[in-house]
């Protein structure tokens, strides 16, 4: 595998943890409310019902997702960092590959 698909692949995971629960929290509270008619509120469970079972607590326990971006968005900035030297160094180490010394 090449290197660029390996540092791809590791950039859509590391895009992925940083903003996973917060993209989770927020698609699970609109689908709620524009496909289901739900209303989501993170005080209180507001019953849902589709068919024929409640799913508010569901929608309420997915709202909560969204306050584990305070700690997976810093670690996706560590990660991202982290990331970024070994890319560069990769691209370095290719550069250098490439070119022949000159005399």
């Amino acid at each position: 595998m090449r290197a660029r698909t390996v540092f791809i692949i590791l950039l859509i995971l590391i895009v992925l943890v940083a903003l996973g629960p917060a993209l989770l929290a927020v698609i699970s509270q609109e689908i709620a409310e524009r496909v289901f008619g739900c209303q989501v509120n993170l005080n209180y469970t507001i019953p849902c019902v589709i068919g024929g079972k409640d799913y508010g607590q569901t929608f309420y326990d997915l709202g909560f997702l969204i306050w584990y971006s305070y700690l997976s968005i810093p670690a996706g900035g560590v990660l991202l960092a982290i990331w970024a030297v070994a890319a560069l160094i990769a691209l370095i180490g290719s550069r250098r590959k490439r070119k022949p010394e000159q005399a």
